[in-house]
Parts: C-alpha cells; structure tokens; sequence
C-alpha cells in the first residue's frame, strides 16, 4: 500500500470517529437539556406561588360567597349571619384596591400572605403542604386557612347628633371626691393601691398589647399589658406591683401627669449580657447608614431577607444625610431585653449620634427597638421601631 493512499484511510477513519463523536455530544446535549426542562417544570409547577395566585384572586374578584366558606373569623364577625357578612364585605372593600404580598414565616412547613385595601391590612391567608407531591418529588401546598381583619358592625339607626359648638368635657372615669390613679403593669402582675388589689371589682381594667400590630412575627405572642384605673381617697397614694412570683417590682412614674405609674415586662439578664453589644453595633451600624458612613449593603445583609425590616431599608434612602467630617456615639445603652418564644426576642438600644459639621457638633438623640428572629440557624434583624 502506498503512503498517499494510506494517509487517505487514517484520514477517512478520523473523520468517521469525529463526526461520531459530534453526533453523541449532539445528542447527550439533547437529551440533558429536554431532562433538565423536565426538570424545572417540575419544579416550578410546586411552587406555593400559584396556590397563593388562585386564593388572592377571590379577593380580587370579589367572591366574597366563597371567601364566606374558607373565612375561620366569618361566624364571630358576622354573627352566623351570612348576608350581613356578604353585605358587609362588599361595602368595605368597595372603590378600593386589593392587594397581596407573601409575609414573613419562620415556620417552613408554612407560607403567610397578607391582603391589603388600599395599602391596609384586610386579610390574611397561609398555605400548608398538601401531603402530595409532583412526578419528581417536589411537594404540592394547599390552603391553610383565611382570616380577616375587619369588624363589620349593622348601622345604628340612631342619628348622629349635631356638633356641639361647646367642647365636650372629657369623661370622669372616677367618682369627684376620690383621685384618679393609672397603673401599667404586664398582665401577669397584681398591682395594689393603699393595701386595695386592683381587679376588675374595684378599678377600671383595659389590656394592651406590648408592641404595636404587626411588630412581630405572626406566630410569636405579642405580651399583654394591663392599665388599671382607680379612684383612691389620698391625694399621694401607696402604689405597688408584683410579678408572679411576688417579688416586688420597680414602678416608674409619669413626667407627665400625676399619679399615673409603669412598668415594663421584667428583663431577660442572659440575653442582656450574650447580645448587649451586638444591640448596640447593630444600632450603631443602622444610624452610620443613615448619615451615609455605611452602605445599604452592608444593613440589609444583617435582616432576615423578605422581613419587614429588610424592606425597610431596601427601600430606605439616606441621600439627605447631614454632611460631616466624622462622628461619634455617646451615652449608649442597651435594655429590655424580652424573650417572646425560642428563637425571637426583641430589645431597645439608645445613644447620642453625634456628627461633626462645619458648624460644630451636631447631636441627634436615637433609639430604636428591635425584634431578632432566629430562622434555620440564621439570626437576623425582624422588624424595627425607630424614634
């Protein structure tokens, strides 16, 4: 055999093989594509999103017959009467817009989503898994359970009087020859005035939620306060309180009125001294972005990613921030340190933010409280109050 006609046979061999081996890659190329399609088909098809699409249309359409049926609250609100609950719920959300947005869970076998009108809490609903899955094993959810915010109370048939051009006294909650006494405890508390324990027999009984709704996650108990009002016949009378296991508490008076005292939920010292610190760099960290001596970056990474606090500063400017040439913090301190569950708590850090302007030292007293959330062994910031 010739060495020209040799060279031709390898080089027909190497073809074959390169365009054999073309056509496998084609194929597997194929193949993994139309199996990772499959795939993420799949996938996307469990997602909670379009369960969640399907129970916030009722709102949006208005289906109010059917948000009856799935409503946990209907029966307490409307008083089983159904027309008056549809009747109701067609005049309240009537010429406003329905909205929705997934909140904040900390339980994952559980998705929580919020209806708005006009921006304002109305409902809320969650998804469950449904105990099915897909082809491929993804879980399928299903609904939990739907609740509205709303009380619906029948129109009183009573006109309503004209204004009066005399202002109206402000009401006596105590009889004239006794002083008005007000007392905020926790609930759990017992509070006593001039020997007298002060119940719903002998004083005026309000409860109040410690925190402001929506604070907290929706699964963590907000705790309950209790103001107490007492009509007592000594101008400067002996008032104490004491927690459950009778020990005596601190109560602070008001600045502001007389005889009106507080006092808050009893501290957590073990969180004080594990997170005091943490507390107060994270309030230092918070008021640096402010005055534009931190980045938006470097504040969301700290929140809990979807939470009110990281929309907050998602969405947070500092472009008006005072310009500066340094700062400083002073008088910082880091208190009330409540435990709400295992893994949420909340605390109040306060100090002086201090700037340093071409016109001196400008100073600009902070606080803020804040709920920590543990979440998959990730802590991070909740939800904040700013003052």
């Amino acid at each position: 055999m010739t060495r020209k006609k040799k060279k031709s046979i390898l080089k027909s061999r190497f073809y074959q093989v390169y365009f054999i081996v073309v056509a496998l890659a084609l194929i597997a190329i194929f193949v993994g594509t139309v199996w990772l399609r499959g795939v993420l088909a799949d996938y996307e098809s469990a997602q909670p999103v379009y369960v969640a699409e399907e129970v916030a249309k009722l709102f949006e359409d208005g289906d109010y017959q059917r948000i009856y049926e799935l409503d946990s609250s209907a029966a307490q609100i409307a008083e089983g009467d159904k027309a008056f609950y549809l009747a109701s719920m067609a005049e309240i959300t009537s010429g406003k817009t329905v909205d929705w947005s997934e909140a904040f869970s900390t339980n994952e076998d559980e998705r929580k989503y919020t209806v708005t009108l006009d921006g304002d809490r109305f409902a809320a609903f969650t998804l469950v898994p449904s105990g099915e899955t897909t082809r491929r094993g993804n879980r399928l959810w299903k609904l939990g359970d739907v609740t509205t915010f709303v009380e619906r109370r029948e129109p009183d048939p009573t006109p309503t009087p004209e204004p009066s051009a005399e202002p109206t006294p402000e009401p006596t909650l105590v009889p004239e020859n006794l002083y008005e006494c007000r007392v905020t405890v926790p609930s759990s508390y017992t509070v006593s005035i001039d020997g007298a324990t002060l119940s719903e027999a002998n004083a005026q009984v309000y409860p109040e939620m410690l925190f402001e709704d929506g604070f907290l996650p929706e699964d963590v108990q907000n705790p309950l306060m209790t103001t107490y009002i007492y009509g007592a016949a000594s101008e400067s009378p002996v008032v104490t309180a004491t927690d459950e296991s009778g020990a005596q508490a601190t109560l602070t008076p008001s600045e502001e009125k007389e005889r009106n005292w507080s006092c808050k939920p009893k501290e957590d010292d073990a969180l004080h001294q594990q997170y005091g610190e943490a507390a107060l760099e994270l309030g230092r960290k918070i008021a640096n972005f402010m005055s534009k001596d931190a980045s938006k970056k470097g504040i969301t990474k700290l929140c809990l990613r979807g939470s009110p606090a990281w929309e907050i500063f998602d969405n947070l400017s500092n472009r008006f921030a005072t310009p500066h040439t340094g700062y400083d913090f002073r008088n910082e301190a880091a208190t009330e340190f409540y435990r709400l569950s295992d893994n949420c708590f909340t605390c109040r850090v306060s100090f002086d933010h201090v700037l340093n302007t071409k016109e001196g030292e400008k100073v600009y007293p902070t606080a803020y409280t804040f709920c920590l959330v543990s979440k998959d062994g990730k802590g991070g910031l909740y939800n904040l109050q700013i003052y």
